[in-house]
């Protein structure tokens, strides 16, 4: 289900300027003053049009629109003084205007794929799909690769159940880029729901091989010299290896493990960052950048980094599963088992991880209380911090614990405790919190993996299946309540005045984390909140009182 939630919130372009980017990055040649001067000795198209480039550029909206407005005025045949219109009214809230000024642009070249574009763009956020159908395809017509087109397409045509129209945008999209791990799985997904798993099976098991970490890096002569203790020759020959093929990524890992065990932590750590440049999603090289972070103290860096790579991590679950229960579908249930049995050895790399991010929030904290004592002045009365700390994660569980006993109806309070349980080796606890997380929400793909890959480690698959496919169900509902949360999310300033009334009306406080995170976990289901981010603030919020809460708080009503 992750994925195909994510697939509404993929192509929103934000503002509408985004779309225009490379149009309205222009700089008047002359200073607004100058312009403004001007502008009441002798008026001209040029002129107003400098002027709305300049009111643009200084954040002035409103002034902005009306120098363009009037320049289209003067001059009916420049479809750029109509753009800059359109995306002054879109930034200013006036989502018509702005679509009358991209009609009238469209009217002056029908074959400007962004203005058709723009147009289904502002169609779609006053929920006119069908003319946004229109449109977006106007774009494709005229510019076939168009991602951003395709994607806001397959949201459309997911909404109204027309799993086929959706699936031939995501066959396109795959076409253009072969070598996308996430719109193969994407596309498995929808072929699955559509009832067609050996297409699904195949597509889960392309996207599986071309993940990086299931890479086999050819390297028989480092091999060598490595065994022979010869190491340097053998960061020599890397390096050699990297300038005739520089765009093999699992060869920058090789090379950061050898300087790694040369001494070098921070070569090692720059060549794990070059395979970060070329892979972002490569899991093994986020992990060992973290483990350096970690090993030179840099605490905060290492979460990151994990955080991360518990996303990655989930992602290739998602994977895994999708093959499992393909094959289940496809009636090969041996298979299926088999593939089941492959994910579950994945799955505690994300349990581990979320642990020692955990670990390391309270580390950060132990730390900050220990500066503070240190720095304390004579006459202030600061305790000495608390002594040990090789009960990171015992005390971890606890203020989880805490927090599941103050928010009862928080999911994801549930589907963390559960990560922190099952690392203890507590799977009956585990399990009962992650159900209790999809009984609360049953959109929440993670908490299903989880739930049903725990209860295949206890032997109790024909309770784990059923868990499993419904992590890649598709409910109509959820799919309604996510698109419409997409479209409101798309109009920020609407959506964020939505939540201030929604708050208002219910009487809660403006920082009720409940509220918010219900918010956050769908827009996190569609991928338009950074989820490796929101998983670090979620487990800074279990010490409220810590400098990181404060930042975390504040990030979580920012997003």
């Amino acid at each position: 289900m992750s994925y195909l939630l994510e697939v509404l919130g993929r192509g929103w372009a934000g503002r509408l300027s985004r779309v225009f980017k490379d149009r309205l990055n222009r700089n008047p040649a002359d200073p607004r003053e100058l312009l403004e001067k001007r502008e009441r000795e002798s008026d001209s198209a040029e002129l107003q049009l400098g002027l709305g480039f300049a009111w643009l550029h200084a954040g002035e909206a409103a002034k902005a629109r009306d120098a363009f407005l009037e320049s289209a005025r003067l001059d009916g045949e420049n479809p750029l003084a109509r753009i800059g219109a359109a995306c002054c009214c879109e930034q200013l809230g006036l989502i018509d205007e702005a679509g009358e000024q991209l009609s009238a642009a469209a009217d002056l070249d029908p074959d400007d794929a962004a203005v058709q574009f723009g147009l289904g763009y502002c169609h779609e956020r006053q929920g006119r799909r069908g003319e946004a159908i229109t449109h977006y395809r106007g774009a494709l017509r005229v510019c076939p690769t168009m991602r951003p087109a395709r994607e806001r397409l397959a949201a459309i045509f997911l909404r109204q159940n027309a799993l086929a129209a959706a699936i031939d945008q995501y066959e396109h999209l795959l076409v253009e880029e072969p070598g996308d791990t996430d719109l193969c799985l994407t596309l498995a997904g929808l072929q699955l729901r559509h009832g067609q798993p050996q297409q699904a099976i195949e597509l889960f098991e392309r996207a599986l091989t071309m993940d990086p970490d299931n890479w086999q890096a050819r390297t028989d002569l480092v091999d060598t010299l490595e065994q022979s203790g010869l190491i340097r020759e053998a960061i020599e020959h890397l390096h050699e290896m990297c300038e005739r093929q520089p765009a093999f990524a699992d060869t920058y890992v090789r090379l950061g493990d050898l300087y790694g065990r040369a001494g070098n932590a921070g070569a090692a750590l720059k060549a794990y960052m070059q395979a970060l440049d070329l892979q972002p999603d490569y899991l093994e090289a986020t992990v060992k950048a973290g483990t350096q972070h970690l090993r030179a103290g840099r605490h905060l860096e290492a979460a990151t980094f994990f955080s991360r790579a518990i996303e990655i991590n989930d992602r290739l679950l998602v994977g895994y599963v999708g093959l499992g229960v393909a094959q289940h579908e496809a009636g090969k249930s041996e298979e299926a088992i088999s593939t089941f049995d492959l994910a579950a050895s994945i799955e505690p790399n994300s349990t581990l991880l979320y642990s020692e991010v955990a670990r390391l929030q309270l580390k950060c904290a132990v730390q900050q209380e220990a500066r503070r004592y240190l720095q304390a002045g004579p006459g202030e009365d600061t305790a000495p911090p608390a002594d040990g700390i090789d009960d990171l994660i015992d005390r971890q569980i606890a203020r989880h614990e805490q927090a599941v006993a103050e928010h009862p109806h928080h999911p994801d309070a549930h589907y963390r405790l559960g990560l922190l349980l099952r690392q203890r080796g507590r799977l009956d606890e585990a399990i009962d919190h992650f159900r209790e997380a999809v009984r609360i929400n049953p959109a929440y793909t993670k908490a299903w993996i989880k739930l049903g890959l725990a209860l295949h480690d206890a032997h109790r698959d024909d309770e784990a299946i059923p868990a499993l496919q419904k992590a890649l169900e598709l409910h109509p509902d959820y799919v309604d309540l996510h698109y419409r949360l997409g479209v409101m999310f798309a109009n920020r300033e609407q959506f964020e005045l939505a939540v201030e009334r929604f708050e208002k009306a219910t009487a809660l406080k403006p920082d009720c984390v409940e509220f918010r995170e219900y918010l956050a976990l769908s827009l996190e289901n569609m991928g338009l909140i950074d989820r490796a981010k929101a998983c670090w603030h979620r487990i800074c919020e279990m010490a409220p009182h810590s400098p990181q809460a404060a930042r975390a708080k504040a990030a979580l009503r920012k997003e």
